[in-house]
């Protein structure tokens, strides 16, 4: 990002230094924005699972249903959490929690989804449903007040003058606007996509869902390097964070994903630990040489990872089997069914191009420079890899080239584009903000030294 050091909103200093409220307000719209797109990606993708395949009829075909699970009860709640989190993450900093905007929030989405459902032949609607989202999104909200208020508390015990970077940053792991904490959020319903992509199409694609394990290490490397970055040092605090951090991930992503496999749980969730605690020494060592950007690092070590997966999830099944060349226009070739399964794991690979797209923009996109001058680097290499996709999969027995994928994985590195350059606007309007109030701060101080004269 722009800044060596961004200013999260939530930890913006407070009017006690009698600045105007404007100097808070563009840093808060742009924040509304940010929290605005990712929010939005997360709502398109609960829909798209949740209503999938997207065979209505003209009237209502059920009415409610009062069957359920407990696992249906968990994935309901788990899968709604992100949205109050994230909601949270966009509100200035001593802002009222907002308990009814969130459960409204909630409630909407989770109305939107049953009301559609009622007209799905293949679908269920329930009230149980209604409420269980609603409480994941309230969950979300309180889990975000309630580590805001431990990192706040870390951050006050840890203010010396050796941790003066950290006196500003909390809640900074988990900010919306840190450098690469956009991957932690786009890798999210990502994960959802690959559990849900698993099985249907030959007898080994429950097998499909170890593609979470990799998804779980960048996970684990990011959040790795920026607690080393941005949570206050202490051994206590850095084994706690190393270790809620990347629960909380496996916990919102990989539980659904996993679909009742506790031994997938519990596997990603210890390779993720690791990833965190290997990028965080490393992270560590490179601050501690003077070399304060470590995105680009973390990213070299994350990419191999992602293209990795990006390939075996492009090419699976596995099976070996390679024929002539062939494509088509459309996402499969003709006299080839198009089943739910495939649905989903068409929408799961342009859920990667989202991140090819922002990991893209992190890579190349850190300069003040406009940013028509900068994009099209990170959307030729979202070109490339597409292509290099596409003319793989024209080898598969069972795929092949499809023209339509190409253009729409395109579509999707654009909105990962689009979420960089929100976050991008964001830390410009922090950084302003803060150069502001450091300059009332001097002017107030200058006027009392006057007074006192």
């Amino acid at each position: 990002m722009l800044a060596d050091a961004p200013l999260p909103s939530h930890a913006a200093p407070r009017r006690s230094l009698g600045a105007p409220f404007r100097f808070r307000r563009a840093a808060d719209l742009t924040a509304l924005r940010l929290g605005r797109v990712v929010l939005g990606y997360l709502a398109l993708v609960t829909m798209v699972i949740t209503l999938a395949p997207f065979r209505f009829a003209t009237h209502p075909v059920h009415g409610l249903s009062t069957a359920w699970s407990v696992s249906d009860l968990v994935m309901n709640v788990v899968m709604f959490v992100p949205f109050g989190f994230v909601h949270q993450l966009t509100r200035p900093r001593g802002a009222p929690a907002g308990w009814m905007r969130v459960a409204l929030l909630g409630l909407g989405l989770s109305g939107i989804i049953e009301v559609a459902q009622l007209f799905a032949p293949t679908r269920f609607p329930s009230l149980l449903d209604l409420a269980t989202n609603t409480a994941g999104a309230l969950v979300g909200a309180w889990l975000f007040r309630r580590l805001t208020q431990v990192m706040d508390g870390d951050a006050r015990r840890a203010h010396t003058g050796t941790a003066a970077r950290f006196d500003v940053l909390a809640p900074g792991a988990l900010a919306l606007e840190l450098p690469l904490m956009g991957l932690v959020y786009l890798l999210i319903p990502l994960g959802w996509l690959i559990g849900l992509a698993s099985g249907g199409v030959t007898a080994d694609g429950d097998a499909k869902r170890l593609l979470l394990l990799p998804i779980g290490m960048m996970a684990g490397a990011v959040l790795g390097s920026v607690s080393a970055a941005y949570v206050p040092p202490g051994p206590t605090r850095t084994l706690r964070w190393l270790v809620l951090l990347p629960l909380g991930w496996v916990l919102v992503t990989v539980v659904p994903a996993a679909r009742g496999d506790w031994l997938l749980v519990a596997g990603t969730l210890a390779v993720t630990c690791a990833a965190a605690v290997l990028r965080h020494l490393r992270t560590t060592h490179a601050l501690r040489a003077a070399r304060r950007r470590f995105e680009r690092p973390t990213l070299q070590a994350v990419l191999p990872l992602f293209a990795a997966y990006l390939t075996l999830s492009a090419l699976w099944p596995l099976t070996g089997d390679v024929q002539a060349w062939h494509g088509a226009l459309g996402l499969v070739p003709a006299g080839v069914p198009l089943s739910d399964t495939l649905v989903f794991a068409t929408l799961e690979q342009l859920a990667a191009f989202a991140l090819v797209g922002y990991a893209g923009a992190e890579f190349h996109g850190r300069d003040d420079r406009r940013v028509g001058r900068w994009a099209w680097r990170p959307l030729a290499w979202s070109v490339a890899v597409a292509l290099l996709l596409q003319g793989a999969r024209g080898f598969h027995a069972l795929h092949g080239a499809s023209a339509l994928l190409l253009v729409l994985s395109q579509v999707a590195a654009g909105f990962g584009l689009l979420v960089y350059v929100r976050q991008r606007a964001h830390v410009q309007a922090l950084v302003r903000r803060r150069a502001r109030l450091a300059d009332v701060a001097a002017r107030e101080g200058e006027r009392m030294l006057e007074q006192a004269a």
